[in-house]
């Protein structure tokens, strides 16, 4: 904690078999070396003249000639890092996920930080950071230790696992944490009692997804106060989620309990779609529709949670918001994507979740969660496609000619986004 100092030793295993691809670590890590699985040394680019990518610098294996080699099915990294460390009076100019934060008291550090060692598949464009995990980590001048998906643990040297692929956030120091079953709230000066009401609300949201769907909710959830490393404007607070984790600066916790001790109708809708990656996550992030399934999705669930929890009145008015937010905008019909970037940020959090909710309006949330289902298990060994849509319609006992219908108007269409918008104008005003 007073120095910044890191000091990583990792093997990776199950490495996916890429032709194009770079091992991305953060630019403040100095390798030592880069091992294959029997230990022998193994030739590596980017320690001159490397490329960066982000926050990282890129290395790649290579042969005696020079040229790049796929990825080996197991390899091990050893490196060391150093990074400034903030005081009150001494911050920085900005503040972000991709920065080590190491403020003499904590140390932050994202799946963005690139940290421990990321793969970044270049035939399909997509970072490889979700990882199953079994580490040790071990801190000085600290007591607590927390690391993604894993309950944290009040020790200066600790072992996590999971068999289950989380981005690894890292946060540890000098902190305290409370907890209720598998939820956890960190370095959070707030009472029992406050706690006892976030727990209590978390529990309310996990409880409608799992109802609504009939699907277990098997995340836990993990809310960190952290200090940022730059001067902030009095009041103001940032926050970010490495899921299921959820960190905010600034943050008064007791504010997010209403004298009802409720959470206020807008965060049961935030939370409503970031708790939904439980069931949108890793596992249906490949494909050129990926954000669609995603983020869509996820946001589609919020409506459903904001409608159970604060009411029809709220998701109306929330509704109607995002559709007049489509005004002027132009957009591909979703069966003409022809990679993720065609899918933006207004897509896939208000355009496509508007579309998922004129289906539900047409064929009914009971069907809807059939779709949902069926379409969760195909993610578990297939790509999804706009064809696994159709199927799970026809399984739901949709008739096809309905569904295409549907599909013509709010799917393929040249004007499906006004579609959309007059459909959402007319059900919700």
């Amino acid at each position: 904690m007073k120095t910044g100092l890191i000091n990583c030793r990792f093997t990776l295993t199950n490495v996916p078999a890429l032709e194009k691809y770079s091992i991305l670590l953060n630019k403040g890590m100095n390798v030592k070396y880069f091992k294959d699985s029997e230990d022998k040394l193994m030739d590596y680019a980017g320690h001159f003249g490397g490329n960066t990518n982000g926050e990282a610098i890129a290395y790649a294996f290579t042969n005696a000639a020079n040229d790049t080699v796929a990825l080996p099915s197991a390899f091990k990294v050893e490196y060391k890092g150093a990074f400034p460390v903030y005081a009150k009076n001494d911050l920085n100019v900005f503040d972000y996920k991709g920065i080590i934060a190491f403020n003499g008291q904590t140390v932050r550090a994202t799946e963005q930080t690139k940290w421990y060692p990321v793969i970044y598949d270049a035939a399909n464009d997509r970072l490889l950071h979700d990882y199953t995990y079994d580490l040790t980590i071990s801190i000085k001048d600290g007591s607590s230790i927390f690391i993604n998906g894993s309950a944290p643990q009040e020790k200066q040297k600790a072992r996590f696992t999971s068999t289950k692929a989380y981005p690894l956030l890292l946060f540890a120091g000098n902190y305290n944490f409370l907890h209720n079953g598998g939820d956890y709230i960190l370095n959070a000066d707030i009472s029992q009692q406050t706690a006892e009401k976030i727990f209590n609300n978390i529990g309310k949201i996990k409880a409608v997804l799992a109802a609504n769907l009939q699907l277990d909710f098997t995340d836990n959830i993990y809310l960190i106060n952290h200090s940022p490393v730059n001067e902030r404007p009095k009041g103001s607070s940032w926050g970010f989620n490495t899921y299921p984790s959820f960190a905010f600066t600034g943050l008064n916790f007791e504010d997010l309990i209403t004298k009802e001790n409720k959470f206020p109708d807008n965060i049961y809708k935030y939370y409503g779609h970031e708790f939904g990656h439980n069931y949108f996550g890793n596992n249906v992030f490949s494909g050129k529709l990926s954000w669609f399934w995603l983020e869509s999705f996820a946001e589609y669930l919020s409506y459903n949670v904001a409608e159970d929890i604060v009411g029809q009145d709220f998701l109306n008015q929330t509704l109607l918001k995002q559709a007049k937010q489509l005004e002027g905008k132009t957009f591909t019909p979703l069966n003409e994507v022809k990679q993720r970037e065609d899918i933006d940020n207004t897509y896939r959090y208000v355009l496509a979740p508007l579309m998922l909710k004129c289906f539900e309006d047409t064929f009914g949330r009971e069907k809807m969660n059939g779709v949902i289902k069926s379409l969760l298990r195909a993610s578990k060994s297939e790509t999804l496609t706009l064809e696994h849509w159709k199927q799970a319609a026809l399984q739901q006992g949709i008739p096809e000619k309905d569904f295409r219908d549907f599909e013509k108007a709010f799917v393929e269409s040249k004007d499906f986004k006004q579609n959309i918008v007059n459909a959402i104008v007319k059900k919700h005003s």
